[in-house]
């Protein structure tokens, strides 16, 4: 059987750093937009974080793509 993988949406994480605390580690929150679409190309959602980087007030840790495949079997 072959298998097939139907893509469903995807989110957009921006983890933000915040500061230090008392005990010197680092305070970090993560932004999410949900519901992305999955036929969006990496190098486009890319120039969409980019841009809402640009925004923040906090510096930036990371940013991730996380993307939902469901599998199925033909």
């Amino acid at each position: 059987m072959a298998l097939v993988l139907n893509h469903l949406d995807s989110r957009l994480q921006i983890q933000l750093h915040l500061g230090v605390n008392e005990e010197g580690r680092d305070i970090t929150r993560t932004k999410t937009f949900n519901r992305i679409k999955s036929d969006v190309n990496d190098e486009d959602l890319y120039e969409v974080a980019s841009a809402l980087v640009d925004l923040q007030e906090h510096p930036v840790v990371a940013i991730r793509r996380s993307s939902n495949v469901e599998y199925d079997e033909e």
